[in-house]
């Protein structure tokens, strides 16, 4: 009897709604399992504390890529099962450019087909385009147009990188992260009934279906890494809390993913683990990242979450 007591308050005391007290820590909850498959999203993590509303978002590039000669970027569908079917609805495809000036392009597209029935109504100053399935964000960089930031609209969730260098233009995006009430478990999604973009201060301002508003705000680009800075508000409260952010990528072995490590801070110190042994912490930073050199998608960016703090002072 005691040991079943001992277990329980043990489960209890791990609970994410009593892990993370503090605005300038979150809960940081491991729901990935083990795969063969490089085509397979098996890594999801998900951050919770309800007095979390503000917090910083950063891609940078692996740490081994100064030393890169081969960039692989084809999907590796070794091992992989035929995927099950899911609803499949038929749209009529399109790419609209919404906003260009001489550093910044904004491309909304629709795809032939998708797992939901509709996309996300997009605003750019005054008009408005409805049924977009993605969002993309390119840059002007020697020139050209380049590409650093897709925001899926159906799923809710953004994949963001460095700008590339030179020696590999076309580099590879790898997890992708969400931000707002996530939903879903291990596939998990951010319902965005709304998103209003403001090409001038780079922020993209979300209205979400399941209530509160977001913003997501490129604060910084450049070689090394790509900064967001993110704030909520409103969200509805749920016990235990709903996260408010997550991380979904794919790890079959450490030479064969996007993310092999989980490195966190707490006020004890620095720790790190490979990203299936994780077994949740509550931190103030969290970083993920590869320290050996990945087959698939080799050049996609380490990812790190911090500076987790409360909502602004109202002025």
């Amino acid at each position: 009897m005691r040991r079943l007591a001992a277990a329980l308050l043990a489960m209890v005391s791990a609970t994410p709604a009593l892990a993370a007290d503090t605005p300038d820590r979150a809960w940081v909850e491991n729901l990935s399992r083990p795969t063969q498959c490089a085509e397979l999203d098996n890594v999801v993590l998900t951050f919770a504390n309800p007095k979390v509303r503000r917090f910083r978002i950063e891609a940078s590039a692996p740490v081994y890529l100064p030393d890169l000669k081969f960039d692989a970027t084809k999907p590796d569908f070794e091992n992989c099962e035929s995927p099950k079917p899911e609803p499949a609805f038929r749209f009529k495809p399109r790419t609209l450019t919404l906003y260009e000036d001489a550093d910044v392009r904004l491309d909304g597209v629709t795809l032939a087909t998708s797992w939901r029935e509709r996309g996300a109504e997009v605003m750019v100053g005054d008009k408005s385009f409805g049924g977009l399935h993605q969002l993309r964000w390119m840059q002007r960089v020697r020139g050209a147009f380049t590409e650093i930031l897709v925001a899926d609209l159906v799923g809710g969730s953004w994949r963001v990188k460095p700008v590339p260098g030179e020696a590999f233009p076309d580099a590879a995006y790898g997890a992708a992260v969400l931000v707002g009430p996530v939903e879903g478990g291990e596939r998990p999604m951010v319902d965005v009934a709304r998103l209003k973009v403001d090409p001038a201060t780079r922020a993209f301002r979300m209205t979400f279906a399941k209530g509160g508003v977001g913003e997501v705000r490129i604060a910084g680009v450049d070689e090394k890494k790509t900064v967001l800075d993110v704030s909520l508000d409103g969200l509805s409260e749920t016990d235990p809390p709903r996260p408010f952010a997550a991380l979904r990528s794919m790890f079959v072995s450490p030479t064969k993913a996007d993310i092999a490590r989980v490195n966190w801070r707490t006020e004890k110190g620095l720790y790190n683990e490979p990203v299936l042994d994780f077994q949740g912490a509550n931190v103030s930073e969290a970083r993920f990242d590869r320290i050996e050199r990945s087959s698939h998608n080799t050049s996609a960016p380490d990812i790190t979450f911090r500076d987790f703090a409360p909502a602004a002072p109202a002025r």
